[in-house]
């Protein structure tokens, strides 16, 4: 089966390298699927989950934060601004982060710059909480 080679890079480290046989991602005006093959592409990311699903047909996920992919030949370069594998979220930290961003959100002014960072934080608390919490129900059935 043909494969893609995935690679996500955010400014601390090289998040995950790997081949995979199809991709989801977030792209900025909704979610992209990319098969081997793919036409060449360079696109901005929204927040979101990325999933990647391996030949074998078993699936990673990964929230990141936003940023840009870029799709050339049978490799996917993702730079994104934060990236988290499903299985190494802290769920009680995301929660702390989320009800942290929500509380600041409450003091800030609407459009300020602060007020965008807060509510990205807490979007991507958010995503981090959603995929923890599926991520265990996973495991525990």
């Amino acid at each position: 089966m043909d494969s893609i080679e995935l690679e996500i890079t955010t400014p601390e480290k090289l998040s995950f390298k790997g081949m995979v046989s199809e991709l989801i991602l977030p792209g900025a005006a909704g979610s992209l699927g990319i098969r081997p093959g793919h036409a060449p592409l360079l696109c901005a990311m929204r927040a979101g989950i990325l999933t990647a699903i391996t030949d074998d047909g078993k699936s990673s996920r990964f929230v990141l934060g936003g940023g840009f992919f870029e799709v050339s030949g049978d490799h996917v370069r993702i730079l994104a601004d934060t990236s988290d594998k499903e299985d190494e979220i802290d769920l009680e930290r995301a929660k702390a982060a989320f009800q942290d961003a929500d509380e600041k959100l409450r003091h800030l002014t609407f459009g300020t710059s602060e007020h965008l960072h807060q509510w990205r934080r807490r979007a991507r608390a958010q995503l981090r909480i959603e995929l923890a919490e599926q991520n265990a129900a996973k495991t525990s059935s």
